[in-house]
């Protein structure tokens, strides 16, 4: 047993486990057999299947960050597989200095490269709305733009400065005093039910961007 375990804990707890379920059978089978030994046989096994358990669980971060199929998946294993990735890519490529891709340090799957103008500055860009849009209110102002221009999606939780700054037939609504500026979309259902988590000065500008749709009158007295 202690040489299994020392060469591989995963292999070799899959193995004493097999040993041990079928040493089990045998016992249990035996009608001869003493209440005790079927209890200890059951005991080493709930045992190793613990370690077994704790085996695989200790790969699971590492074999995530490995794992390039998962990135090509959908819920949270790739939303996790590509943030990891892209915080791994980033990391390097600060230290190395410069951009943080360029066409011999592309960007992993579902990410897009984006560069400045003047060449100053790139970076990946997730592709996908829930990883951009925790990602896009952290870049510069100018930055953003481009981003959004180039994956085409909003970055909603962040000020939009005009027209230029929303995509995919979203609104610029800005308030008149400048307190606050959101791309919305202006499709009915949607609009109505954000009505109820906007203040009431953005309800105004909302109304304004998205005319001649208005905010139910029950709303009105939720945020003020």
């Amino acid at each position: 047993w202690l040489k299994l375990k020392t060469v591989n804990p995963y292999r070799s707890s899959c193995l004493c486990a097999a040993i041990l379920f079928v040493r089990l059978i045998a016992l249990v089978a035996d009608r001869r057999i003493h209440a005790m030994a079927k209890l200890q046989a059951a005991y080493l096994l709930l045992c190793v299947s613990a370690y077994w358990s704790g085996a695989v669980a200790s790969d699971a971060t590492a074999a995530l960050e490995r794992d390039d199929e998962c990135a090509a998946g959908s819920g949270q294993c790739s939303l996790n597989a590509l943030q990891v990735r892209a915080a791994a890519t980033q990391e390097q490529a600060i230290q190395e200095g410069g951009g943080l891709c360029n066409a011999t340090k592309p960007c992993p799957s579902l990410y897009k490269c984006v560069s400045k103008p003047d060449d100053s500055w790139s970076q990946c860009v997730p592709e996908t709305y829930s990883v951009f849009r925790q990602e896009c209110v952290k870049y510069t102002e100018d930055f953003r733009l481009l981003a959004i221009k180039a994956v085409n999606l909003n970055c909603q939780d962040s000020l939009c400065h005009g027209p230029d700054w929303c995509v995919r037939g979203y609104k610029c609504a800005q308030q008149e005093d400048g307190g606050w500026a959101q791309c919305i979309s202006c499709v009915p259902e949607t609009f109505y039910t954000n009505c109820y988590s906007w203040k009431n000065p953005f309800k105004v500008a909302a109304q304004s961007a998205c005319s001649p749709l208005t905010c139910p009158t029950s709303t009105w007295a939720v945020a003020k």
